[in-house]
């Protein structure tokens, strides 16, 4: 929808200018009506179209959440509420989005159908559970949670990015340094080495092969990872047993599936407890909280989780036949349980989710750093063996 500047008349025949998104002039009049305005004039910006691209990010959510959250909470209808966001918003794709959801929410729809309309922005689980706010009559709470996740998600997210930040950067130095020692340092010495008819030991005949396999095919070495990587990426989106393989052995890479494991099951106890504080039932909660997940061999585990419940198990016995799910974890939802007190226990757990995290990001990145080092130094003194120990080798047995 086009934006509009305007300038209006308030009830005290004051001028209020501003700007506003409408189908038209008159959609413009009729909504200035709405808050007690007149329109006295107003011209289209020329950013009004909507852009063919866009995107919004998770502090577009967040504050998305919180603005409906408080508007909510003090009582202000929803359809003003939609307005008072789409008229404030500074992400102009997203402002157009919600200009459309405003105007569903205005024929009669719900929020959560009008949300479902545009599920790149809003996922089924998001939509979910607004669905169950609006069944519950608990809206503002159910905003409250969705913002208190993005919140979470957008900081794990944020620690994941700065942790591994000085690892890639040492990787991309690294490729950096030995390309140009294989490209350009290696052949004027191999040429060198070549001339004083030296016997070669084998590890320099290596690196002079090396260094002419870079020069005859480096289109080869700079393109296949990229090939490997996109190739990786088309066969995880047309086959589910490669994709199951390729998370299985994600799952068994030292320090990383740690890691990985316990990010997806932070993401999990963090949205289950979301799902049952909203008034879900605790196997809507598992279904829900699965499609979290990211990788296929837990979530298998976790849908073996809910097929356990669905039996009539306890939750706690059916996480303990998943065998993903720390004993610690596990004791603490047992309390919930027999407690009937699973609010509070949802809480410590994730808790303790938050720091294991953190602590397991840590240590992946503590091991990166220094493996990265090592290769690094493994091949320079690959380089300066090839390279000098012919030399000494020729020095030495020279009569003087």
């Amino acid at each position: 929808m086009p934006i509009y500047i305007y300038t209006a008349l308030n009830q005290k025949a004051r001028k209020i200018n501003g700007s506003m998104t409408a189908a038209n002039e008159m959609d413009l009049e009729d909504r200035l009506k709405v808050i007690g305005l007149d329109l006295v004039s107003a011209r289209e910006t020329k950013s009004s179209k909507k852009p063919a691209f866009g995107s919004v990010s998770i502090q577009d959510l967040i504050i998305f959440c919180i603005h409906m959250e408080q508007l909510e909470r003090a009582g202000v209808p929803i359809l003003e509420s939609i307005a008072d966001l789409r008229d404030t918003s500074d992400n102009i794709y997203f402002k157009n989005i919600i200009a459309e959801i405003y105007e569903s929410v205005r024929n009669g729809n719900m929020l959560s159908a009008a949300l479902a309309n545009h599920p790149k922005i809003f996922n089924d689980i998001f939509v979910a559970l607004v669905q169950a706010g609006e069944k519950s009559g608990n809206l503002n709470e159910i905003f409250q949670h969705l913002a208190y996740h993005l919140k979470w998600t957008n900081n794990i997210q944020r620690k994941v990015k700065k942790a591994v930040y000085y690892p890639t950067f040492l990787l991309f130095l690294m490729t950096g340094i030995i390309a140009l020692m294989m490209l350009f340092v290696i052949p004027k010495l191999s040429t060198f080495l070549k001339a004083q008819n030296f016997e070669l030991p084998v590890y320099t005949k290596a690196l002079i092969a090396t260094s002419d396999f870079f020069m005859n095919y480096w289109y080869i070495v700079f393109s296949l990872p990229f090939v490997i990587i996109f190739g990786v990426k088309i066969l995880i989106k047309i086959s589910d047993d490669f994709a199951y393989n390729v998370d299985n052995f994600k799952l068994k890479i030292p320090y990383i599936r740690s890691t990985i494991r316990k990010i997806d099951l932070a993401r999990f106890c963090h949205f289950f407890g979301i799902m049952y504080k909203s008034g879900l039932g605790i196997l809507e909660c598992l279904d829900t909280a699965n499609n979290i997940v990211s990788n296929k061999v837990l979530r298998e585990s976790i849908g073996i989780v809910k097929k356990s419940v669905s039996e009539g198990n306890s939750l706690t016995e059916s996480l303990r036949i998943s065998n993903q799910f720390p004993n610690l974890v596990i004791r603490m939802f047992k309390v919930g349980e027999e407690s009937g007190n699973l609010d509070v226990t949802l809480e410590n757990i994730n808790f303790f989710y938050d720091r294991e995290v953190e602590d397991a990001v840590s240590n992946m990145v503590g091991v990166i750093q220094p493996a990265l080092t090592i290769v690094m130094g493994g091949i320079m003194m690959w380089v300066s063996m090839a390279i000098f120990g012919p030399l000494y080798n020729s020095f030495s047995k020279m009569n003087f």
